[in-house]
């Protein structure tokens, strides 16, 4: 008998418990989950010896061929093709009415992941027909990638707790893709020690960059302007719009420590907190599609606020 392959992530425990659904999507805090759904259905369908073939598209892919063509066009070689579509709000309008057609009579031997940053819109693609929709918090989506980060890390041979999980999984800003890369990464970096510890992650993850994002949050605590506009500006010159969801993740991590009592400096009052945390709430659902400013300069906005 064939072993039984990892378990479904919990979070899509219901969807997997079913048989494949024409098309999948995930949005909001839970968007950066489409790659985690796609792996758990290719785990489950080669463990019952499945044929399957798996593609990923980019927005150009949308562009270079008729998508309903390649969707509508079995395979020789696989019984299901899963698909994993770029962010709905990077997709022209053009390509999100296709797909809307598409799913009123799709195709037995295609699945489509999809993803969607922006809120809003997601929420209104979420009505077409066959297919199902989610939109998990985000210490949901933070949850499943570091169960996941635990369970990459024990195949590998590698004890990773949960603690050090979540920290790596919020450092990623809450996506599957990002953590997949990281997690490679810090594996190797620890190899031949057995455990992964949050300074590893440190060290591989948060520490190659210019600027110190925990330092920035200390500075950001305690008011200093002058410093964590410093930090920060010099963060931004080389940042990637992927890396200001990562500094919200460590800005976010710094602060639940102190709230906790962790760390050399001491805590951090009730009051501070919450504006901080209700700032980096605002940033975050600007970054998802609420604001038409640029990542950097929605974040010196914010933290112009929080430092007056």
């Amino acid at each position: 008998m064939k072993p039984a392959g990892p378990p479904p992530p919990a979070i899509f425990r219901e969807w997997l418990s079913r048989d494949p659904a024409p098309a999948y999507l995930l949005y909001g805090d839970g968007a950066g989950l489409a790659g985690l759904l796609a792996k758990a259905w290719e785990q489950k369908l080669r463990g019952e010896a499945v044929p399957i073939e798996l593609f990923r598209w980019t927005v150009e892919d949308l562009g270079k061929e008729s998508p309903t063509a390649a969707w509508r066009s079995p395979s020789f070689f696989s019984r299901l093709r899963i698909f994993t579509l770029p962010d709905l709000a990077e997709m022209k309008k053009g390509h999100r009415d296709e797909i809307r057609a598409y799913l009123e009579t799709p195709e037995p031997s295609a699945m489509l992941i999809l993803r969607g940053t922006d809120f809003r819109q997601a929420r209104t693609f979420s009505a077409a027909r066959n297919l199902l929709s989610d939109a998990p918090r985000e210490e949901k989506a933070v949850e499943a990638l570091a169960q996941h980060a635990v369970r990459a890390a024990g195949e590998g041979g590698t004890k990773l707790t949960r603690e050090s999980a979540l920290f790596l999984a919020r450092w990623v800003g809450a996506s599957f893709d990002a953590l997949d890369a990281e997690i490679g990464k810090v594996l190797a970096f620890a190899a031949g020690r057995g455990e992964v510890v949050e300074e590893d992650i440190r060290a591989v993850c948060v520490s190659r960059g210019a600027v110190d994002p925990f330092r920035l949050a200390e500075t950001l605590v305690r008011k200093d302007g002058k410093t964590c506009l410093a930090l920060f500006r010099r963060f931004a010159a080389v940042a990637e719009p992927e890396d200001y969801h990562k500094l919200n993740g460590a800005v976010a991590w710094f602060l639940r420590n102190r709230i906790q009592g962790k760390g050399s400096a001491g805590g951090v009052t009730p009051r501070r907190a919450g504006e901080i945390f209700r700032a980096l709430s605002r940033i975050d659902r600007e970054m998802k599609g609420e604001s038409r400013l640029s990542p950097g300069q929605l974040y010196e906005i914010r933290l112009l606020s929080l430092l007056a």
